[in-house]
C-alpha cells in the first residue's frame, strides 16, 4: 500500500505540472498583425514572470513562430493570469504558450484579418513610404500595351481610385505610358505584362536606407507590379466569367503588397494567397478593400505622413486632396500653408462654421481625400453637420492662392 501511495502521489504531481497553465480566453478574437494592437491572453498558471517562456502564433509556413523570434516579441505584461503582447504578423490559428518547454493551446481560434509587414517586431519598425515625386507620393506608369488598351487602362484607374479614396495613399498614375523594362534600378514604378512569369501577379520593391544622427531610416524607393500573359484576363468589375482571371482583383492584391500588406489565411480577404482560382473565386467579385485592409493601410499611411526623420532628401508622404484625381493633376498646385487673414470659427465645432471674410471658393475633404458636399452661403459659412465627427481639410481659394486649414467636427 505504501508503494501504491507513493505512485499515486507521483502521478498527481506529474498531472498537476503538465496542466499548470491553462488558456481560458483571448481578446480580441479578430485582430490585425504588425500594427501594434495588443493581444490579451487570459488564464491561469502562466507564472509571475516570463523568464524563458513565450507565446507563439501560426505563420504562413504552416508552422508556429520560431521560439527564438517568439521570445523577441514585445511583451507588455506577464502575470500568472494574463499575458499581453504586441500582435506580430501571423496566420489565423490557435494561440500557443510554451511554459517550461511544454506547449498549451487556446481553445478559441485567433482570426488575423490583415497583416502589416515590418523590419523588426520589437520595437515595430517599417520600410516607410515617402514623397518621391514632389507631389506627395509615388507616380506609377502603365506599360504602353496597357495604356493603349481602354479596358485595362480603365481597370487600373478604378483600382487606384479605390486605394486613394479608401486609404488616403498618395499613389498617382503618370499621364504618359512607359515602355520600360521590369527592372527596379530604373526608378520607374511600373505596371506591366510579363510573358516569362508564371504566377498571376507579383509585386517587387526596391528599398533604401539613410543613416543620420545614429538613426537608420528605411524607405521604399521603386516598385513594379507584373502580370502573367499566360492567363485569360477579365478586365471588368463584379463577377468573373468562367475560365477567366480578374485583373482588377489581382491588382488590388499586389498594390496591397506594395503598401506592406502580407498574406492572410482568412477566407474573403483580398490578401488571401490565391487570387485567380478557388477558393478566392467565391469572393473576388468584390471590387473594394475590406475593412481590416483599409485599417492596416490607413495606419501605415498615417505613419508615413507623420515621421520626423529629415535627411537624404526624404520627405513624409503627402495627403490626398482629391482622391478621384488618379493622375494627380491637382497635386501640382502650390499649397500656401502659412496663416491667412481668413479665420475659421468655431474650431472645433459641431458642423456649422463661419469665415472671418468672404473667400473666392471653399473645398472640404476628408483625411482620405474624399471631397464632401456641403452647404454654403456667399462663401462665408459652411455646414457639414451631416458628416461624421473627425478631422477635415479645408481649401480656401483667395486671390489666386490656395490655403489649407484643418477643422475638427465633434
Amino acid at each position: 500500500m505504501k508503494h501504491l501511495y507513493i505512485t499515486l502521489i507521483s502521478i498527481f504531481f506529474l498531472l498537476n505540472t503538465t496542466l499548470a497553465g491553462v488558456i481560458t480566453s483571448i481578446n480580441p478574437k479578430n485582430i490585425i498583425g504588425g500594427m501594434g494592437q495588443i493581444l490579451t491572453i487570459n488564464g491561469t498558471g502562466f507564472g509571475a514572470d516570463r523568464l524563458a517562456n513565450y507565446v507563439s502564433l501560426m505563420q504562413e509556413s504552416g508552422n508556429y513562430l520560431d521560439p527564438a523570434i517568439s521570445k523577441l516579441l514585445k511583451y507588455k505584461s506577464w502575470t500568472h493570469t494574463m499575458i499581453e503582447i504586441e500582435m506580430p504578423s501571423a496566420y489565423s490559428g490557435l494561440v500557443k504558450i510554451n511554459l517550461a518547454g511544454a506547449d498549451i493551446f487556446s481553445s478559441d481560434t485567433l482570426k488575423v484579418k490583415a497583416n502589416l509587414g515590418y523590419r523588426s517586431v520589437n520595437p515595430l519598425d517599417y520600410i516607410f513610404l515617402n514623397n518621391t515625386n514632389n507631389k506627395g507620393g509615388y507616380t506609377w506608369h502603365m506599360h504602353t500595351s496597357y495604356w493603349n488598351n481602354p479596358a485595362i487602362k480603365s481597370a487600373i484607374e478604378d483600382v487606384f481610385k479605390e486605394f486613394r479614396c479608401s486609404t488616403g495613399i498618395n499613389y498617382i498614375l503618370a499621364t504618359v505610358p512607359s515602355g520600360a523594362q521590369l527592372v527596379l534600378n530604373d526608378y520607374i514604378n511600373l505596371i506591366s505584362p510579363d510573358s516569362l512569369f508564371g504566377a498571376a501577379g507579383y509585386a517587387d520593391k526596391l528599398w533604401s536606407s539613410c543613416v543620420f544622427g545614429g538613426t537608420t531610416f528605411y524607405n521604399s524607393s521603386t516598385m513594379d507590379i507584373r502580370f502573367s500573359t499566360k492567363l485569360d484576363w477579365y478586365f471588368g468589375n463584379g463577377t468573373v466569367p468562367a475560365g477567366k482571371s480578374k485583373f482588377r482583383y489581382v491588382l488590388m492584391h499586389e498594390l496591397g503588397h506594395s503598401l506592406g500588406l502580407g498574406h492572410v489565411n482568412e477566407l474573403g480577404q483580398t490578401m488571401f494567397p490565391s487570387v485567380t482560382q478557388l477558393p478566392s473565386d467565391n469572393w473576388n467579385s468584390r471590387d473594394n478593400l475590406t475593412i481590416e485592409e483599409k485599417t492596416a493601410i490607413g495606419y501605415f499611411v498615417n505613419l508615413s505622413q507623420t515621421f520626423t526623420f529629415n535627411s537624404c532628401g526624404i520627405k513624409p508622404l503627402g495627403q490626398v486632396f482629391n482622391c478621384n484625381d488618379v493622375y494627380g493633376l491637382s497635386a501640382g498646385i502650390v499649397m500656401q500653408e502659412q496663416p491667412t487673414s481668413i479665420n475659421i470659427f468655431p474650431n472645433p465645432g459641431t458642423g456649422i462654421y463661419s469665415l472671418s471674410e468672404m473667400a473666392d471658393d471653399i473645398k472640404i475633404y476628408t483625411t482620405t481625400g474624399r471631397e464632401i458636399i456641403f452647404e454654403s452661403e456667399n462663401k462665408t459659412t459652411f455646414n457639414i453637420s451631416n458628416e461624421s465627427n473627425g478631422l477635415y481639410i479645408i481649401k480656401i481659394y483667395d486671390h489666386d492662392k490656395i490655403y489649407l486649414h484643418k477643422i475638427i467636427k465633434r
